[in-house]
């Protein structure tokens, strides 16, 4: 016959405090003369703390299940019915093993959920005798479970190195050159911080009895101790109820741990304290948060040139940038060009940058010095002065006689052509005529005659001696002719030649 039956006492409760089962350490008292009975009289003979108690009678091997909640023991008798050896969902306090007139009261402190070589006391003639039945007492422990999830943060530090092709240049008046450069952006170094574990601790009543949790605690190894929520305590959990807990611990380090929440309890209306524990492992993995994982990269003369993220650095940067143009002065002209390129984190908003300087020389230039639209428009191959300046030979192909743009006319002609009515296309092309043949000359040209003689010459490809100007573009026409006007005449530039 096989017999469970369920303390309602719990057995004597003047025994220490229970823990759950770690190794099986197990004393054996030896009764000569057993008084066979139901389960739970047994378990009461033998003066241990249950929950409840199981026979198994007659001894035949399988496994027993327990209660409505699929405990189960597992029970194996060796072929000659001498000797059993046991295993369970439970954790049993004692076991007892009757055959012949006595019993081995094997005693299990902390409470084990398996055991071997089990057998009854030697009979007077020292033979071990068979096994007549197996009486288990166990207890109900709470089921306890718990999570361990670990957080990081890592933050990246950054370098940046920006070279150039060019250290030294020496550049005509008006020359552009260009410079190509490369930026480097990379990760010095990382650092992570701010390690930490964190979970929930899950005790579940699945049992017949009611329980009420006294306190939960959490360490970390080796000795680190966790704050842990659970709400209000001490906290009844009736058959089939759960409590759920949260903690959290701040760790020194990535190093692997483990994490051991503990539970301690006792059975509603007794005073004996159970403890249950879960253990997880806390390992780490890669950072949970990432700060300054990322660079905005530019270039104040460039502009923007990309990102940079931590997993894909380092990272080059390839570009050109224009130097110069510069003028000539009447004496060797010295400039720095420099630039700079930075980045800036995507998290905490640091900087850092990196820069490249050229020097360049410009030369002095031939100053030479000017003369007026009335020299050139006379000293041409029709007269009347003498004798023709051969610099109209560098207007090409026929010198004074090549058609000026659309005017239908020659540079000569064009000169000769009074602007009447104030008409600001001759009033600008006898000066730009003038300050064009200076320049071919050899004069030094200031910026400001390079830009009027370039404005010149778009406005002459555009327009027609007879178009109709608005009054702006005469304006702007009258104004340059001005300007180119100074310059021929010595008020801007090298100064004027004698004529």
């Amino acid at each position: 016959m096989l017999l469970l039956i369920l303390s309602a006492c719990g057995g004597q409760t003047n025994k220490a405090p229970l823990s759950p089962a770690t190794a099986v350490n197990r004393q054996v008292d030896t009764y000569p003369d057993w008084k066979a009975g139901s389960a739970e009289a047994e378990c009461t003979q033998a003066g241990v703390v249950f929950d409840g108690a199981y026979k198994v009678d007659p001894p035949v091997s399988g496994t027993y299940t327990v209660d409505a909640y699929g405990n189960t023991i597992t029970a194996t008798f060796s072929p000659d019915g001498k000797y059993v050896d046991w295993s369970s969902t439970l954790v049993m306090t004692a076991v007892i093993v009757k055959g012949g007139p006595g019993a081995n009261v094997y005693v299990y402190d902390p409470p084990a959920t398996s055991d071997s070589g089990l057998h009854a006391p030697p009979n007077q003639g020292g033979n071990i005798p068979k096994i007549s039945h197996v009486t288990f007492c166990f207890q109900y422990r709470l089921n306890v479970s718990k999570t361990a999830t670990t957080t990081y943060t890592r933050q990246y530090f950054w370098e940046i190195r920006k070279t150039g092709d060019q250290t030294e240049l020496t550049l005509s008046p008006g020359q552009v050159f260009p410079v190509n450069y490369q930026v480097q952006v990379g990760v010095v170094r990382y650092e992570d911080r701010d390690f930490a574990v964190q979970g929930t601790i899950v005790i579940q009543n699945n049992t017949p009895i009611t329980f009420v949790v006294q306190s939960v605690s959490d360490v970390v190894s080796p000795d680190i101790v966790a704050n842990v929520a659970c709400g209000e305590l001490p906290r009844t959990l009736a058959p089939g109820q759960s409590l759920t807990c949260t903690y959290s611990a701040s760790l020194p380090n990535k190093d692997s741990r483990t994490n051991t929440a503990t539970v301690a309890y006792v059975r509603q209306g007794q005073d004996q304290v159970r403890t249950a524990t879960a253990t997880a492992p806390v390992t780490f993995n890669g950072p949970t948060t990432l700060v300054d994982n990322q660079v905005s990269v530019s270039d104040d003369k460039y502009g923007p040139l990309g990102t940079v993220s931590a997993d894909e650095a380092p990272k080059t940067f390839t570009y050109s940038l224009n130097v110069g143009p510069y003028p000539c002065e009447s004496q060797d002209t010295y400039h720095t060009f420099t630039n700079t390129a930075a980045f800036t984190t995507n998290t905490t908003g640091t900087t850092g940058s990196s820069s490249w300087t050229v020097r360049v020389r410009v030369p002095a230039c031939q100053m030479g010095c000017t003369l007026t639209q009335g020299y050139w428009k006379t000293h041409t191959r029709y007269g009347p002065a003498k004798p023709r300046d051969a610099t109209w030979d560098l207007i090409v192909p026929s010198g004074e006689d090549t058609s000026f743009f659309s005017a239908g006319k020659t540079y000569y002609e064009v000169l000769w052509t009074p602007p009447q009515g104030g008409n600001p296309y001759y009033q600008l092309a006898h000066q730009y005529i003038a300050a064009k043949l200076n320049v071919l000359k050899g004069a030094y040209a200031p910026p400001e005659v390079l830009a009027a003689i370039a404005w010149a010459e778009n406005f002459f490809y555009t327009y027609t001696p007879s178009s109709n100007f608005t009054r702006t573009l005469s304006n702007q026409a009258r104004s340059y002719a001005s300007l180119l006007g100074q310059y021929n005449e010595g008020y801007i530039g090298p100064g004027h030649c004698s004529e």
